[in-house]
This record gives C-alpha cells, sequence and structure tokens, in this order.
C-alpha cells in the first residue's frame, strides 16, 4: 500500500497512526494540551508530550488490534522504557524544564472489541 507521499506504508503503521490520533484526543478530552508529537531525538522517538497543571507527560502509545501478543501495555520491555527516560532528559534539558514534575507514561489501546479501550497509566516509575 503507498502513502500519498509514495512511501509504502503497512497497516500496522496505519493501525499505529490511528492509535496515536485517538490517544491524542483522548488526552485532550482529560484536560492535556499537546506540545509535540513524534518528537525524535538520536535515542529514538517519543510518541506524545503533553502537559497539564504544570506537569509534563512523556507518552508512548502501543496500538493492537488483537490480544494474542497480549495487552497492549505488555509490550513494553524495560529497553523501551530506559530509552524513554533518556529521551525524556534530553527534551527536558533542551526546553530546561527539568525542574518540573515529569512523567514517563503509557497509553494502550484495544481495539479487539468493537468498542476499543484505553487504558493510561500516567507515571510508570511511581
Amino acid at each position: 500500500m503507498l502513502s500519498r507521499w509514495g512511501k509504502k506504508v503497512n497497516r500496522n503503521q496505519e493501525l499505529g497512526k490511528a492509535g496515536e490520533e485517538a490517544a491524542v484526543n483522548y488526552l485532550k478530552k482529560q484536560g492535556f494540551q499537546i506540545l509535540e508529537r513524534n518528537f525524535r531525538t538520536r535515542f529514538g522517538e517519543i510518541d506524545i508530550i503533553a502537559t497539564r497543571a504544570k506537569e509534563y507527560y512523556f507518552v508512548e502509545v502501543k496500538t493492537r488490534k488483537t490480544l494474542d501478543h497480549g495487552h497492549p501495555l505488555e509490550s513494553f520491555p524495560f529497553y523501551r522504557i530506559q530509552r524513554l527516560k533518556k529521551m525524556t532528559l534530553f527534551y527536558a534539558q533542551r526546553h530546561k524544564i527539568l525542574d518540573e514534575k515529569l512523567h514517563l507514561s503509557l497509553l494502550g489501546i484495544d481495539c479487539s472489541q468493537a468498542q476499543p479501550q484505553i487504558f493510561f497509566l500516567k507515571d510508570i516509575l511511581e
């Protein structure tokens, strides 16, 4: 399948993009302001950076259409969490927010039911 830019896009990428869009909508409804999407660093990419009540949330999103390979929140291995920490510190240093409250967050979307379910862990380190 080709995107409008001529690049190949597979179904997993489409599901991921749809999941990130659903995550942004969910966070906005919860009162978050979205600061960045797909923020790239040399360590990788942060799906969503958001703020609410002077606190910053660095959100990794995982969308699953079936639970054959486990729940979406179970698919964050330790190394990815470590990378998310590095990316969070990189962003915080660059934007001079190291003194603010920073949260590493996971947002899982389960699309195996007729109505997708969203699971949000606001801070995986607490």
